[in-house]
């Protein structure tokens, strides 16, 4: 009976989340870019992906603001292959999304079109606007930032489904 109550409170937040909270794009930094030809070969690599509209690139940061096409399934696992198939990774990942009143604390879940993001190191808050998640699981953020958050949330990985589940926290602006 206890389980019944949790799925029922976990079902009550992603229905209350997913109509008021959608990705509106993706920002990344790569590592280990030495020339503009490095850059060139990411932003390439991004353009091929079917979900991308519309890829940035800033140069001088090594960074990549990426929109989607309406309608198309965003994929995070994809922006990062994308971009360990140029032969370079992630130095971090935020993504940007537009919330309506969404209330957020530490440890909660949150889900955001097809993905489940499990909040980090935050205070309890209602989102409004667009606001930025920087993941901070493996792969998608250096490790000697993810070392930050070391033992915060850790033993909840095993939960994590690949490309569905992902460990955030609020950005400081």
């Amino acid at each position: 009976m206890k389980s019944l109550h949790i799925y029922m409170l976990v079902f009550g937040l992603f229905m209350q989340s997913v109509a008021s909270s959608q990705i509106q794009s993706v920002s990344l930094q790569a590592s280990g870019l030495t020339c503009s030809m490095c850059s060139r070969a990411i932003y390439k690599s991004l353009k091929k992906l079917p979900s991308v509209a519309k890829v940035q690139e800033d140069i001088a940061h090594s960074s990549y603001h990426i929109q989607f096409k309406d309608a198309q399934k965003v994929s995070l696992a994809d922006l990062k292959k994308a971009v360990l198939d140029a032969g370079f990774s992630v130095a971090w990942m935020e993504v940007k999304a537009n919330f309506n009143n969404v209330e957020v604390a530490n440890d909660s879940a949150l889900q955001l079109d097809d993905f489940t993001f499990f909040f980090v190191d935050i205070q309890k808050q209602k989102l409004n606007g667009e606001r930025k998640l920087l993941i901070l699981d493996k792969d998608y953020l250096l490790e000697k930032d993810r070392k930050k958050y070391a033992g915060t949330y850790e033993s909840k990985t095993a939960a994590t489904d690949g490309d569905r589940i992902f460990h955030v926290t609020l950005p400081q602006s």
